[in-house]
């Protein structure tokens, strides 16, 4: 097991990605432009990206992490 950040990602309170990274500094960078993102088109309720950087163990045989 290998101690990572998650970058997860949600539109609104569904979660939607997580990618794993060996570097808080990579996983912050794409929080931070991915919270700047508009909200979801086309929809009567706009629903906004969230992205948020958490520490993980993983399996890095399983896992892809970059």
């Amino acid at each position: 097991m290998e101690l990572v950040f998650a970058l997860i990602t949600y539109i609104g309170i569904n979660k939607v990605d997580e990618s794993y990274f060996r570097n808080i500094n990579d996983c912050r960078y794409f929080a931070v432009r991915i919270n700047k993102n508009p909200p979801v088109p086309g929809v009567e309720k706009p629903e906004f990206y969230t992205a948020v950087c958490k520490p993980v163990k993983v399996n890095k045989n399983k896992a892809k992490v970059y």
